[in-house]
């Protein structure tokens, strides 16, 4: 039997704030403002959100909306750095406080990094796109 994806909510940052939200599978997308070490060989990437229209093009929306999301290991920095493009499998777990409001906290299940490099340059590191795992502490 083959394996399904589990079904993920259709939530934003701002509705995942909502106490039912707590436990909801996730997929969201953002470009990353700052990463943190955490301990216990954790890291935190504080992200403002996006999401792909139907045809596969990164939005901005009007709504800045900020959400924290954190795992085990920690990531290549050559891959994931600041403004990185990035997507997250996770569960919404919590809040935090975050420029003065709260944000919602996902623990990351996958990351997924996006490329906006030129066909062609795939071989290039810094163009790397696709599932990442996090190195072992």
């Amino acid at each position: 039997m083959g394996t399904t994806k589990p079904q993920t909510t259709n939530l934003s940052p701002a509705q995942a704030l909502t106490p039912q939200a707590q436990g909801k599978r996730i997929h969201w997308s953002g470009g990353i403002n700052a990463i943190e070490a955490q301990e216990g060989a954790r890291q935190c990437f504080t992200l403002l959100h996006a999401t792909f229209d139907a045809q596969g093009v990164l939005q901005w929306p009007r709504d800045e909306q900020q959400f924290i999301a954190c795992g085990a290991g920690d990531y290549d920095r050559d891959l994931v750095a600041l403004y990185t493009l990035v997507s997250f499998d996770g569960r919404v777990v919590g809040q935090r406080m975050f420029l003065g409001k709260p944000v919602p906290v996902i623990e990351i299940e996958a990351l997924y990094r996006h490329s906006d490099c030129v066909q062609g340059d795939e071989k290039i590191p810094a163009c790397y796109s696709g599932l990442l795992q996090p190195r072992k502490p």
